[in-house]
């Protein structure tokens, strides 16, 4: 199998429905799939060779081994060996994402970036990542994502990067993880990996946790400029007396500019590009974006949720929504016993805002909603709430969107 992943530039797929001619093909198993189905299919679609675990599948460059996801795995380990160049790893509880398409957006304005595609940042997104990196890379960016103890320990071993961050602490998988104090337990492997590999970090000086949890380390500190707030919706930016208008919303994001312009720095690019390149970032995949449908505002935030970044959110919403505005809210899922409680706090800081519209979305809110008084509207999933939404008159609105991906909030907005 090694002559046919040097052959191929070690290019590997694991869907059939996509490309696969001249990769190495790997069936990958799942709760509800099995890629072992499609591995002749794969063949006759033009991979050079494929992976498989079970025995009974035979044929020309189709290659046995005992686990798929661990040979993936350990492919990705070997090619990332393969690389001499900086490789970043982003943690943490929220923030991953917009952090890490900030700090791309800033390094590509010197340097060829590869960085992870959408969230690929779990236990396959990972070595796919890894694998997809082009030789001609400067810059390795990478989302590491956990839902349980000792998960980032498992993809820094596989990416061994070399310098680490932690957004922040925050109350994340909480059904994994047991408890906050479980979440910072799990972000703090990051920088357990980095002290022990002597690695770098990048620590924000504002997270009282963070310092804590990071001594010992080699540590670049941020933030380091003087950012000013001058608008929210997009968010407006500052420094120098110039004013940058990016194309994203929330107060909270500040911290991911802060994050990207001092990684920009470390790498020497100085603040008035790196606040260009941010101003000229997109946002997409349902992370803080703001657009407009038929008269109406919609600030999408619903790729996923917890209750540190649903407060964020809604506090965010609240100081820079005027008026005609309302809330769409969905349930967050994986938070296990915490989940009641949770939802209860949601619901109790919402019914003492001052909204014109409320809507939820769930079985988890209704559980806490049936005790309250004030004025909203529950449906059970979001096609139940177009369908009502679609009815109403809200033409000059302002709407908040945040839901877990699970629920999908978004799919209110569909045709």
């Amino acid at each position: 199998m090694q002559a046919e992943l040097e052959k191929c530039g070690f290019k590997v797929s694991t869907d059939t429905r996509k490309s696969v001619s001249g990769s190495i093909y790997f069936a990958l198993k799942g709760t509800t799939f099995d890629g072992n189905k499609f591995v002749h299919e794969a063949i006759e679609k033009g991979a050079l060779g494929a992976v498989t675990d079970d025995s009974k599948i035979v044929g020309n460059n189709i290659f046995y081994v005992e686990n798929v996801l661990k040979t993936l795995q350990a492919v990705a380990k070997e090619y990332r060996k393969s690389f001499t160049i900086p490789i970043i790893a982003i943690g943490g509880s929220n923030g991953k994402t917009t952090s890490k398409e900030l700090i791309r957006e800033v390094l590509n304005t010197k340097y060829t970036v590869h960085a992870t595609a959408e969230s690929l940042n779990n236990h396959i997104g990972v070595p796919l990542s890894i694998l997809s990196m082009d030789k001609n890379s400067d810059i390795g960016l990478f989302e590491v994502g956990a839902n349980h103890p000792q998960e980032h320990l498992e993809l820094l071993d596989i990416l061994d990067p070399t310098i680490v961050v932690i957004t922040n602490n925050g109350l994340d998988h909480l059904e994994g993880f047991k408890s906050p104090l479980g979440v910072r337990k799990a972000n703090k492997e990051i920088y357990d990996w980095a002290l022990s590999n002597n690695r770098e970090a990048f620590v924000n000086k504002d997270h009282q946790d963070l310092l804590e949890d990071s001594e010992g380390l080699e540590r670049i500190f941020y933030p380091t400029y003087a950012l000013e707030i001058t608008g929210s919706m997009p968010l407006v930016i500052k420094l120098g007396g110039k004013e940058y208008t990016t194309n994203i919303t929330g107060d909270y994001n500040v911290e991911n500019i802060q994050l990207a312009l001092s990684v920009g720095t470390h790498f020497e690019i100085n603040p008035k590009q790196a606040l260009e390149a941010i101003s000229r970032y997109l946002p997409s995949s349902k992370r803080s974006q703001l657009v407009k449908i038929n008269g109406i505002n919609f600030i999408i935030d619903c790729y996923n949720a917890n209750p540190t970044s649903m407060q964020l959110a809604l506090t965010s919403f609240l100081q820079s929504a005027k008026h005609p505005r309302g809330v769409v809210l969905g349930d967050m899922l994986e938070l296990g016993s915490y989940s009641g409680e949770e939802h209860k706090k949601v619901v109790d800081y919402v019914s003492k805002q001052n909204l014109d519209c409320t809507v939820f979305i769930g079985n988890d809110f209704k559980k806490v909603l049936e005790k309250n008084f004030f004025t909203y509207q529950w449906f059970p999933d979001p096609d139940k709430a177009k369908q009502w939404f679609k009815e109403q008159n809200f033409d000059g609105f302002t709407f908040l969107l945040k839901g877990s991906r699970g629920i999908k909030v978004e799919k209110i907005l569909d045709p």
